[in-house]
């Protein structure tokens, strides 16, 4: 399990809806600010969630994503935690993306819904601070359990493909039809009796019944 929150900075980021909620979805990668802080490349984020800004549904409509209505996202509360794999300051950015507004941006890797939404005194919009102590346990809190499941069932799933790996192969059609001597040579009909009789000569022979005849 990770234990990123606890070794890494995690600072905390007011993102307004339903901006907020786009980043927390994964369908942007990117958080827009006003700077960058120093230190932030490699830092965990946590996505804040701010006033509902009507202003973005056509940046967003544009960026290929519909807006979610107000009454559908929360506000006031720590939605989720990423990664920052890369930071931006101008022009000068880790890779295009059409969610980059220009001034300053952070790139996440890794964003993780939290299980229980943790409400949060709100930060100054577009710039990083700092959680109060009880509201970073929380975060950090449901951020370790959410790997732990993570990792849970990335065993689990390993367990059943190690399973299946070991099991004996289904039966052929043709293993199901094709009747097998001891000396596994197939056995095939007798022309006279219809039979089955194995052909190799190591095998005890085969007594037609036919040829038995007085």
């Amino acid at each position: 399990m990770s234990t990123c929150t606890t070794r890494k900075p995690l600072l905390a980021v007011t993102v307004p809806q339903p901006y907020a909620y786009s980043v927390a979805v994964r369908a942007s990668p990117v958080v827009n600010l006003d700077a960058v802080p120093p230190g932030a490349l490699g830092a965990y984020v946590a996505i804040c969630a701010g006033a509902y800004d009507e202003s973005l549904t056509g940046w967003m409509y544009d960026c290929g994503v519909w807006a979610q209505c107000p009454e559908d996202v929360p506000t006031g509360v720590v939605l989720a935690v990423g990664r920052v794999v890369g930071v931006a300051v101008g022009r000068d950015v880790p890779r295009e993306s059409r969610w980059y507004r220009g001034t300053a941006g952070l790139w996440l890797d890794g964003v993780v819904c939290l299980p229980e939404l943790v409400p949060v005194e709100l930060g100054p919009m577009g710039r990083c601070s700092e959680l109060p102590e009880d509201v970073r346990v929380a975060v950090r809190a449901g951020y370790a359990s959410v790997q732990a499941e993570d990792k849970a069932r990335r065993e689990e799933y390993a367990a059943r493909a190690a399973r299946a790996m070991a099991r004996a192969p289904a039966p052929t059609l043709k293993d199901k039809l094709l009747k097998l001597c001891a000396c596994r040579m197939a056995l095939t009909p007798c022309p006279l009796c219809k039979a089955v009789r194995c052909p190799n000569p190591s095998c005890p022979p085969h007594t037609c019944h036919q040829e038995a005849r007085p």
